[in-house]
């Protein structure tokens, strides 16, 4: 029985100095451990501030109202459906020279030049006076049909002329030019008056009357730059023959308007 107690005492000694030393094998937490399930991560509450906080809490953003949008916008800043005139010619002079070329006589050119005053009644209307001087020069054709078809050409030579026109500009209009946009104003125009030519007895004159159009590129609220086509219709005994003939003359004329006062008084449309 002490030979029994004696081994068993002996055992339990040398395996409790085995595990300090680490020798053998420790069994206590060999079991494996249950994992514990996740925990979802909650979502983050906005912080709010704390009423003792020095910052004070922002306004409210204004919202864009229509009443406040209207207030913002100021009157340049609207687009009108009919634009502003770049100028009005409403109880102003026209001053215009021009220079002119016929385009119609393949056997004689005529060139010269012109001087136009007009009063415009309004923006519309307008009562002109125009007296211009003119040369005429032949061209290769008359050479041609006399030496080789042995042909005679009978000429008109209208020396000067003096017009009266009413004037009508019936649109105002603007074109863009490459950056730039140019304003215009298209008219029509028709009278009468009298053209001395080279078979007129001295101081005489021949009747007759004019009808065109054209249009006027507006630069600036005093100067605009004229293009227009008239044709000037009367009847003449050309040199060389007792038989009278009507004659045409349709002119290109090209110039440049100067309106007075320089700034106009009638600013209405604006």
């Amino acid at each position: 029985m002490s030979r029994h107690l004696l081994l068993f005492f002996a055992l339990s000694a040398g395996r409790a100095f085995a595990q300090d030393d680490g020798l053998g094998l420790d069994l206590s937490d060999t079991a494996p451990k249950k994992e514990e399930p996740k925990k979802e991560a909650e979502p983050k509450k906005a912080s709010t501030p704390h009423p003792s906080d020095d910052a004070a809490p922002s306004a409210p953003a204004a919202k864009n109202t229509g009443s406040a949008v209207e207030r913002d916008i100021t009157q340049d800043d609207r687009v009108k459906s009919v634009q502003k005139k770049l100028y009005l010619k409403r109880y102003r002079f026209e001053l215009a020279p021009y220079f002119m070329v016929s385009l119609n006589d393949p056997y004689y050119t005529k060139i010269g030049g012109a001087v136009r005053a007009a009063f415009h009644l309004s923006d519309t209307l307008a009562l002109s006076a125009r007296g211009s001087i003119m040369k005429v020069l032949s061209t290769e054709d008359v050479r041609v049909a006399k030496k080789v078809f042995n042909s005679q050409v009978y000429r008109s030579v209208p020396i000067w002329s003096v017009m009266g026109d009413f004037e009508w500009s019936p649109f105002y209009g603007k074109v863009a030019f490459g950056n730039t946009i140019v304003h215009l104003d298209g008219f029509v125009i028709a009278g009468g008056g009298a053209v001395a030519t080279e078979t007129t007895p001295k101081s005489g004159f021949k009747p007759a009357f004019d009808i065109g159009g054209g249009l006027r590129f507006v630069a600036r609220d005093w100067v605009a730059v004229n293009a227009s086509l008239i044709n000037t219709t009367y009847v003449d005994n050309p040199a060389g023959t007792t038989h009278g003939a009507t004659q045409n003359m349709l002119m290109m004329m090209v110039g440049m308007s100067i309106f007075i006062p320089f700034k106009s008084t009638f600013r209405e449309a604006e």
